[in-house]
């Protein structure tokens, strides 16, 4: 990833230099002070085209600015990434950047207090679903089952085990496969798998497009272990999937969810913060997910499910001043 930073970086100066041979100015060159990275997830998932229209509309609206959006495993790939300093922004779920910071789960004694949110962007549905006509018909029914939940370090992978846990299942009740999204619904369709579990905007293009070949149905988490969960864990609320969210679904579906984040860490000038936030928020109509749908942040919304302590300087000063307008 820096590597390819560092290219961009020649690119440039040989712009620059071109530029300066032809004084004549027959080239207009853009001088470009900083490069920026952006951690997504795989491109068929909602992160990737998410974070490329975040970073075009950063490169595009801020002076001597250029971002990249970069394919990555996901949430907890980024964490690493931006721990180890080889991006420099990153889209993660909030109960992955709650985890991270306070050293919980998966990141016991490897806190992140660097790491800091910049936004709270859209809510993320967890999504499990089946062929129509599997036996499956609640999550205790997973029991046994192969269960496809994205690759290892993806967002989704990283929330499956608290979501089975407190609907009474234990790690040996089930099998994980860890596969890239668009590999598990094709897993489901040819029966190599049982269920699909999946965090992330509804409709997801995945299911969509399988629905469309293959019967479906979305498998509920019910309201005792939907109020275990956001009684628990701060970063979990309770969502609901609209009905006709994808085709042949005739009901809403009841289940959990959390937040998708812009984060960096606290290396990240507040001042530039600031006005990454502002472009975000005076342009929410330029960002949209892989099926051209618009995600549109909503700035009462900009700081859910985030705790106080993990926000970033320029964001703390950033929506202080908005809520005062």
């Amino acid at each position: 990833m820096r590597i390819f930073k560092i290219l961009l970086i020649v690119m440039s100066a040989v712009c620059c230099l071109t530029s300066a041979a032809y004084a004549a100015g027959d080239y207009q060159v853009r001088l470009i002070k900083k490069f920026y990275s952006m951690g997504t997830a795989t491109i068929n998932g909602t992160y990737y085209p998410v974070g490329n229209s975040i970073a075009r509309l950063f490169s595009s609206k801020m002076k001597n600015l250029v971002t990249i959006a970069e394919p990555t495993a996901g949430s907890l790939a980024n964490i690493e990434y931006l721990r180890r300093g080889q991006i420099d922004l990153a889209l993660v779920q909030s109960d992955v950047a709650w985890m991270a910071f306070n050293g919980a789960h998966s990141f016991t004694g490897n806190r992140f207090t660097e790491l800091r949110i910049l936004a709270s962007l859209y809510s993320e549905v967890i999504q499990i679903i089946v062929r129509a006509d599997s036996a499956i018909k609640t999550i205790e029914d997973l029991k046994g089952k192969r269960i496809a939940v994205g690759e290892k370090d993806s967002g989704s992978a990283a929330s499956v085990m608290l979501v089975l846990g407190a609907a009474g299942l234990k790690s040996e009740d089930y099998t994980f496969v860890y596969e890239r999204f668009t590999r598990a619904t094709e897993s489901l369709n040819d029966g190599y798998v049982d269920a699909v579990y999946y965090a992330g905007a509804v409709p997801a293009d995945g299911i969509s497009r399988l629905a469309s070949k293959t019967p479906l149905r979305l498998v509920a988490v019910p309201f005792a272990v939907r109020e275990k969960l956001v009684s628990e864990y701060p970063y979990f609320s309770a969502e609901t999937i609209p009905e006709k969210s994808y085709q042949g679904q005739e009901a809403q579906v009841q289940t959990v969810g959390f937040r998708a984040l812009l984060a960096g860490t606290d290396n990240l000038p507040r001042d530039e913060v600031l006005n990454m936030l502002q472009v975000i928020y005076d342009n929410p109509e330029m960002i949209s997910d892989q099926n051209k749908t618009i995600i549109r942040p909503d700035i009462t919304n900009g700081i859910s499910g985030v705790a106080e302590e993990m926000l970033h300087a320029g964001a703390r000063r950033f929506f202080s001043l908005r809520q005062k307008k």
